[in-house]
């Protein structure tokens, strides 16, 4: 919204002032002021306020004349005809739109000027026989309307539905224009953070439910332009070292708009749809799915929300394989530009979240893009920079909706053999600070990465200990060989949740032994000959395993020798039971892991004693001789654990998408952080 940098002439703000104090029913006053020669870039907040206040009728004047005058410019079947003044008009209509709804969004519960000037069309005041003009509607259509108009939403070739991906990036010369309309389009959409998440999950956004609801053929062209505009967007350009330091990159302006739109409009979930989500998992967290494995990737049923269908239309192998390189050369962007010789050489974007929402909503809805990315494509181009994003992110409090996006990608990837398997290629080191340095593949990193964040990460991360784990477990099966750092962490996990202090005063650490005993069985089972490392990590706890074994086979006295806690309870409040007990106890897959401890300690111990080896190094070949073909239980089914979206997620996904748009439109402010109710702002010393 307007602040102080807002920059408006003379005779504008002079109009805005009168607007204030004196009921303005002259339409040579509107057209005068919607005439002006200079554009206008936003409105002072606090002078809407005054007109909200002061004279709310004067509010519905101005918002039927600009909404008028975009209504003429979609008369015009190409605005390029248009004299230049009457297409400075229109922009101005726009940019007066964008610093007026925010105003009336965020006191909309004092004044009502939403519902009775936009969805009535009724005049503050007024006679209820006067004649309705409903606005919102309108303005909508005019947006979208212009978004296709030659001239100021495209070029007359650029939208065409048939063409190309990487053919539909439209010249810059629109790019100011669009610009100012999709600022008004989010705009619209942004009722959603004036209300509380209790109420959101009550209410439903009638704007958004609006433009989902349009047909195909308008919404299939903007958002493949949106989707060209974005994964053409190249930073380093020519690759010239400093040029972004001497050339202003505008073309960012335009693509982080576009991002904007297109994440708020797919993020909406229609009433009809929202109602068949899965509840909420009892932790309050992520759902998940026990499915056999499958190299079958299953086709979404419709969403109800246009934007989410025009999304599965780029399926062609041309498109997906445009989309694919795009994500990558950009989520690679920040590592490049950090790791360049030349400090700043590089220009950094600063998109990063809402592309890793853009690359949630293509593998969550476009099944064609993830079976192609999967097959076709080395996917590790992108999981490599989302993982390192999050761990660059673990010290940071304002990424840690980063973090969380980017578990929830690597969960739903993770639920796909193709990709697992993938994993197994190996890591290119890159120079990350505080980053092991190791010899493996990509699944040595997600164990690292992961490791480091459970075990060092703020305690905000504590209700993405789930994910992770499951993510784990998910591709263990697949991995043919892990690296001593990846399988020393993992078994210090399993160590670490094992302890039975912290076992038993914590109802999800069982839940969380089960991941990891998978993880040792996976490699056991399906991968021995490949992992001498873990196999050996696992052999090393046989202590653990001795007092795990102790307290499933005498809870009672497990629990009785617990130390008192602080508190007098279980710590958190939880009380351990022997029942409680006993309902996890027989669940835990420790079957293969103590046949392994059974059959090859004694073995491992002989050869250590009569050698005098003290070498890990010759331990592990030791293991390389080894085999338990007959001694291991019948290997189990692959089972994979899916992402289930549930209430939870749906609401932590609207609440982090706002967030980010938040933050990302904060210079200027496009929203005043005071009267936002979605979300909590917390500000932290830089």
């Amino acid at each position: 919204m307007g602040g102080e940098t807002s920059k408006m002439s003379p005779a504008v703000l002079g109009a805005f002032g009168k607007m204030a104090k004196q009921d303005c029913s002259d339409d040579n006053f509107w057209g005068s002021l919607l005439s002006t020669p200079s554009p206008i870039t936003a409105i002072p907040a606090d002078a809407v306020r005054k007109i909200v206040k002061e004279q709310p009728a004067n509010v519905a004047r101005l918002s039927r004349a600009c909404v008028g005058r975009m209504h003429q410019a979609c008369s015009v079947q190409d605005v390029r005809g248009m004299p230049p003044a009457d297409r400075t008009a229109v922009l101005n209509c726009t940019s007066m739109l964008t610093s007026l709804l925010p105003v009336l969004f965020e006191g909309e519960s004092e004044h009502g000027l939403v519902e009775t000037v936009w969805w009535k069309g009724a005049m503050p005041g007024a006679d209820a026989q006067q004649q309705a003009m409903p606005l919102a509607e309108p303005l909508m259509s005019c947006i979208l309307c212009l978004l296709l108009r030659p001239g100021i939403g495209c070029e007359m070739q650029g939208c065409d539905p048939s063409r190309k991906l990487s053919d539909m990036a439209l010249p810059r010369s629109c790019d100011k224009a669009r610009t100012q309309l999709l600022k008004l389009l989010l705009v619209t959409c942004s009722q959603t953070l004036y209300v509380t998440p209790d109420e959101y999950k009550r209410t439903d956004n009638r704007w958004l439910r609006f433009y989902s609801a349009q047909p195909p053929q308008l919404i299939v062209p903007i958002v493949r332009t949106w989707l060209a505009t974005i994964f053409s967007y190249d930073p380093v350009g020519m690759g010239i070292p400093y040029s972004s330091a001497v050339v202003t990159d505008s073309q960012e302006e335009i693509v982080d708009a576009t991002l904007h739109a297109l994440i708020t409009c797919l993020d909406y979930t229609p009433p009809s749809a929202a109602r068949d989500q899965a509840p909420a998992a009892a932790s309050g967290t992520v759902s998940t799915q026990q499915v056999l494995d499958t190299v079958k990737t299953e086709q979404k049923e419709a969403s109800g929300n246009s934007f989410r269908e025009a999304l599965r239309t780029a399926n062609s192998e041309a498109d997906v394989s445009f989309m694919f390189r795009g994500m990558s050369r950009l989520l690679n962007n920040p590592s490049q530009a950090s790791a360049t010789y030349f400090v700043g050489s590089i220009k950094e974007i600063g998109c990063t979240q809402e592309l890793l929402i853009v690359l949630w909503k293509l593998i969550d809805e476009n099944k064609d893009f993830l079976a192609y990315i999967l097959r076709a494509c080395d996917v590790n181009e992108i999981v490599v920079p989302v993982v390192l994003a999050m761990f660059e992110a673990r010290k940071d409090p304002s990424k840690i909706g980063l973090i969380h996006i980017s578990t929830f990608v690597m969960l739903l990837l993770s639920g796909e053999r193709n990709f697992c398997v993938n994993l197994n290629a190996a890591f290119i080191r890159r120079s990350v600070k505080d980053l092991p340095q190791f010899t493996g593949n990509n699944a040595d990193l997600i164990y690292i990465v992961y490791h480091k964040l459970i075990t060092e990460g703020p305690p905000q991360l504590e209700s993405l200990y789930d994910c992770f784990l499951t993510t784990m477990s998910n591709i263990s099966p697949y991995i043919k060989t892990f690296s001593l750092p990846a399988a020393s962490r993992a078994a210090s996990l399993f160590e670490l949740f094992a302890n039975r202090n912290r076992l038993l005063r914590n109802d999800n650490m069982p839940r969380y032994l089960v991941f990891l005993l998978e993880i040792f069985n996976n490699a056991i089972q399906y991968q021995y000959e490949g992992n001498p490392h873990l196999t050996y990590q696992v052999l090393r706890r046989k202590k653990v395993f001795a007092q795990l074994t102790e307290i499933v086979d005498d809870p009672t006295a497990a629990i009785a020798a617990l130390p008192a806690a602080p508190d007098g309870s279980g710590g958190k409040g939880f009380k351990p039971t022997v029942e409680w007990v006993k309902g996890w106890a027989d669940q835990l897959p420790m079957q293969p892991c103590l046949r392994l401890l059974q059959h090859l300690l004694p073995q491992l111990e002989e050869f250590c004693t009569e050698g005098q080896v003290n070498d890990e190094g010759v331990v592990v070949d030791f293991l390389k001789t080894t085999t338990m073909v007959g001694l291991l239980p019948v290997p189990h089914p692959i089972l994979i654990r899916k992402y289930q979206q549930n209430e939870y997620t749906s609401l932590w996904f609207t609440t982090y998408v706002w967030g980010v748009v938040y933050l990302r439109t904060s210079q200027p402010p496009l929203f005043d952080g005071s009267h936002i109710k979605l979300f909590t702002i917390s500000y932290v010393d830089a």
